[in-house]
């Protein structure tokens, strides 16, 4: 039996899946080789936020050293403002120790003007201050500050380990099927009595997150092929058919029926 390492902590399935991120900030840590700024990007769970804070630790970082962004939970979208407070924070001197860090949770959800605040902090970074930005959607996020961070990628949990809440077959076969096929299933899945009014948290919904994974996963399978463009574009796809389903009153059918000539085409 292999011995559980202090790393082990973080990793909520027992193995040791992104020891290489442990091992890279533990050598950049000893030589002195911190980059201002991080993207970690990966599967949508909390490991990568799990690190980040791991890294403050690491770098012996006082509580108040450290401050996190995120959407909040009747929050849609980072805002400028928020951006503004993390300039703030990093033109501060350390509380304690060395090193200022900021967090940026979920930042596909920065708009324009948030963005672009960014942008300029990456450009003129403070010394002795690190910046990681988070998310599961990094093609969300523009290009001029993607280049200006260090990637980290966070392998995903391999498709055997994934519960049906998470990834359900049934649902990815239907895309296995015939166009027609397919819209009869997209019809009975959309069909709603009266008492099933909210029938979309219970089928729609799962359906469209399995979908998700499953491109993800191919799309990090398959990483050097041609395909990788278009796969791209069918997980922006599927993200914008949710929301749409999320939070409006479109045409659920409809919206499943285009969604899926998307990904057929």
């Amino acid at each position: 039996m292999r011995n559980r390492s202090k790393y082990d902590i973080l990793n909520p399935m027992g193995e040791l899946r992104n020891q290489h991120i442990f091992d890279f900030f533990k050598k950049a840590k000893n030589s002195g080789n911190l980059a201002h700024g991080y993207l970690f990007w990966g599967p949508e769970d909390k490991e990568k936020t799990e690190i980040a804070l791991w890294l403050g630790k690491a770098l012996e970082i006082s509580d108040f050293d450290i401050l996190r962004i995120t959407t909040g939970e009747e929050k849609k979208e980072i805002s400028i403002n928020q951006i503004r407070a993390t300039k703030r924070h990093l033109n501060l001197s350390p509380f304690s120790g060395l090193y200022k860090l900021a967090i940026i949770d979920r930042a596909e959800k920065m708009n324009s003007e948030a963005a672009n605040a960014l942008l300029k902090i990456l450009e003129e970074p403070h010394r002795n201050t690190i910046l990681i930005l988070i998310t599961s959607e990094p093609e969300l996020l523009p290009r001029t500050i993607v280049s200006r961070l260090q990637e980290i990628r966070f392998r995903p949990i391999s498709l055997n380990q994934i519960s049906k809440t998470a990834l359900n077959k049934k649902y990815t076969d239907i895309l296995d099927k015939s166009l027609n096929n397919i819209f009869k299933d997209v019809e009975k899945i959309t069909k709603a009595s009266p008492a099933e009014s909210r029938r979309e948290e219970t089928e729609i919904i799962p359906l469209l997150d399995s979908w998700m994974f499953w491109f993800r996963e191919k799309m990090i399978n398959e990483a050097k092929m041609k395909t990788n463009g278009k796969i791209s574009e069918i997980i922006k796809e599927i993200q914008k058919t949710k929301n749409l389903i999320s939070s409006t009153n479109v045409n659920q059918r409809l919206a499943l029926e285009n969604l899926v000539l998307c990904i057929k085409n």
